[in-house]
C-alpha cells in the first residue's frame, strides 16, 4: 500500500483517499484489504469495551454483596431478657445503691428513699421492660 502511495504527490493521494471510486482502485488495495487492516483495530476496541464492562459488572456485585453484609449484620439481635432478682440479690441491689447515695453526699433518708425505689422498680418491671435513660438529679 505505501509503495502505491509513493508514487502519487501528497495531494494526490489525499485527493485520492478521500473520493469514492467505482472500478479498480489504483491504489492497489481495496474494500477485502482495509477491512484487513481496520479488523485487528476493532477487535481490540471491542476487547478493551468489553473489558471495562466486565470490571464494572465485577465491581457493582462486590459493593453490592459488601452493603447487604452490612445490613445484614447492622441487623440487631433479639434483646436479652432477665431473668426477675431473687430477694438476696434484691438487697444486694439496695445496699449497693445506699452506699453509692451517701457517697454522693445524700442524706441517709434520701438514700434510703431511692434504694427503696430502685427495688420497687426492678421487682415490677416486667420482663424485658425497658425505661430508658433514667433522669437521675436530685430534686427537692
Amino acid at each position: 500500500m505505501v509503495e502505491g502511495l509513493l508514487r502519487y504527490s501528497d495531494a494526490e493521494v489525499l485527493t485520492r483517499l478521500r473520493r469514492r471510486r467505482q472500478g479498480r482502485d489504483p491504489l492497489g488495495f481495496g474494500v477485502a484489504d482495509v477491512v484487513a487492516l481496520v479488523t485487528p483495530l476493532l477487535w481490540l476496541t471491542l476487547e478493551s469495551a468489553r473489558q471495562k464492562l466486565a470490571d464494572a459488572a465485577v465491581e457493582g456485585a462486590a459493593r453490592g454483596s459488601v452493603s447487604l453484609w452490612r445490613r445484614i449484620l447492622r441487623r440487631k439481635a433479639e434483646p436479652e431478657v432477665i431473668p426477675a432478682l431473687t430477694r438476696e440479690q434484691q438487697a444486694m441491689v439496695r445496699q449497693m445503691v445506699l452506699v453509692a447515695a451517701v457517697e454522693a453526699g445524700l442524706s441517709q433518708g434520701r438514700a434510703k428513699r431511692i434504694a427503696d425505689g430502685v427495688v420497687a422498680s426492678l421487682a415490677l418491671a416486667e420482663p424485658g421492660e425497658f425505661h430508658g435513660d433514667a433522669d437521675v438529679r436530685e430534686t427537692r
